[in-house]
């Protein structure tokens, strides 16, 4: 029987969600999450868009992902599967929590596909809120740095 792992938390960004929203996206990412660089196959500009698919080679694994729902600056739906390990949708949704801060709900819903898959994801599911922290501190610094 394979593990599935449902996990979520949030994540505050002193940004309104239109300036906080480029933050979770492939692109946004580079910005603060080390070795992230998305290959984008369609379209090949990287758009934010329904259907975008990309490739990260990311922590010694690949992963293809595909955007599968997309309202900027709102919501936007991962589709993500690692080959041979894991695969699932990744939901981010953010809402205004004041005039200049959001707050970003990231939730992961993932299916081992392996039993090497079973262990990334308890190991991910115990990490997840650390995770979440690391993201809104590096968040926190980069507008911080006016960026």
């Amino acid at each position: 029987m394979a593990a599935h792992v449902d996990v979520s938390g949030s994540v505050r960004v002193a940004a309104p969600p239109d300036g906080a929203f480029r933050f979770f996206t492939p692109e946004g990412e580079r910005l603060y999450v080390a070795g992230w660089a998305p290959e984008y196959l369609h379209p090949v500009d990287g758009s934010l868009v329904e259907g975008l698919t990309f490739r990260t080679h990311h922590g010694g694994e690949e992963t293809l992902w595909l955007v599968s729902r997309c309202d900027v600056p709102r919501e936007v739906d991962y589709i993500r599967v690692t080959p041979g390990s894991r695969m699932g949708v990744v939901s981010v949704r953010l809402t205004a929590a004041g005039a200049d801060t959001s707050e970003v709900r990231v939730r992961y819903r993932l299916t081992s596909l392996s039993a090497a898959g079973d262990a990334t994801l308890d190991a991910f599911a115990s990490a997840f809120q650390d995770h979440l922290a690391s993201w809104e501190r590096s968040i926190d610094a980069l507008l911080a740095a006016g960026r």
